[in-house]
């Protein structure tokens, strides 16, 4: 007479067990702020962020979410830019991207897969001012 309410909860601690794991690997609120390093300005926001490098900058499409293991995939758009003026109606060199990274505390590494080009690895830390030389 017992075995029915031992295998309910046999069942409502693998539910539990299940849940819990798929709320760990999600990793929880999305990074947000400044994150600066050599080469590059990162801004992020709950719903993704701008990114400046010495000559190019982008967008990233969606908010940065690392999961259990600081891991983080996010797609976005990479615009090339060169020296000298931009001209007048002249069209942005742009190609999609993916950003992809680790975090680890207030410190990131990340490259960015932007068309046949792969950028990086960038070290930021969070409210580090960033070191660019503009393209000129």
């Amino acid at each position: 007479m017992r075995r029915p309410h031992l295998a309910f909860a046999l069942a409502a601690s693998a539910m539990f067990a299940c849940t819990t794991t798929g709320a760990l690997s999600s990793g929880g609120a999305p990074l947000t702020g400044q994150w600066g390093g050599p080469h590059v300005d990162l801004a992020l926001t709950g719903t993704g962020g701008t990114i400046a490098y010495d000559c190019a900058h982008g967008v990233l499409n969606a908010a940065v979410v690392p999961d259990a293991a600081g891991h983080f995939d996010v797609p976005g758009v990479h615009i090339r830019e060169h020296g000298g003026p931009v001209r007048i109606g002249e069209i942005a060199d742009s190609v999609t991207a993916r950003y992809t990274g680790q975090v680890n505390r207030d410190r990131m590494t990340f490259r960015v897969f932007a068309g046949p080009d792969t950028l990086g690895p960038f070290d930021v830390q969070r409210g580090a001012a960033p070191q660019l030389v503009r393209c000129l």
